[in-house]
């Protein structure tokens, strides 16, 4: 009778397909594209380089290079700050802005930083009409600062984390 309960049950490789087979049609709809989207961004998530507590995105998104350079060239007092971190995202990604500057705003928050200041600034860039804005941040004891540059210009968002000199 052992035998015939063993030859029963469904060889392990084929449960693991079937299941796979379900993951897949529940994602055939649109709607769980766009969540699987804001899975996959959310899971690429590392400490950032200036303090570990603190979590940003990185993988695809994560600018390198000269690149970041440029960019932090065209921002207001950008060398006031250092340990920079650059992130860009294009297209239907870039419709996600908001939730990408509360994803940061949140990790600072979480971190012990507090907000200080924001500004906000349109200026013709190399690609046309862009809106920076930047927001400032400090611990409780005010020792250690940071800040968080976005720029937005057409179907692209950036934005930057540095910590101060």
């Amino acid at each position: 009778m052992r035998a015939v309960r063993h030859a029963l049950l469904p060889h392990p490789a084929a449960r693991a397909v079937r299941a796979a087979a379900a993951v897949l049609a529940l994602a055939a709809g649109a709607a769980s594209h766009a969540q699987l989207l804001a899975d996959v961004l959310t899971t690429t998530a590392i400490a950032a380089t200036f303090d570990s507590s603190v979590r940003l995105p990185s993988g695809s998104l994560r600018a390198v290079g000269a690149g970041v350079d440029a960019l932090v060239a065209r921002l207001p007092g950008g060398s006031d700050w250092t340990d920079w971190e650059a992130y860009v995202a294009t297209g239907l990604a870039a419709n996600l802005r908001p939730a990408f500057v509360h994803n940061v705003v949140t990790s600072l928050a979480a971190a012990g930083y507090l907000e200080e200041s924001r500004q906000s600034r349109t200026i013709t860039g190399p690609n046309g009409p862009e809106t920076q804005t930047w927001l400032t941040f400090s611990d409780l004891s005010g020792a250690n600062r940071h800040v968080l540059y976005v720029i937005e210009s057409g179907d692209e968002v950036a934005w930057l984390v540095g910590r101060a000199r």
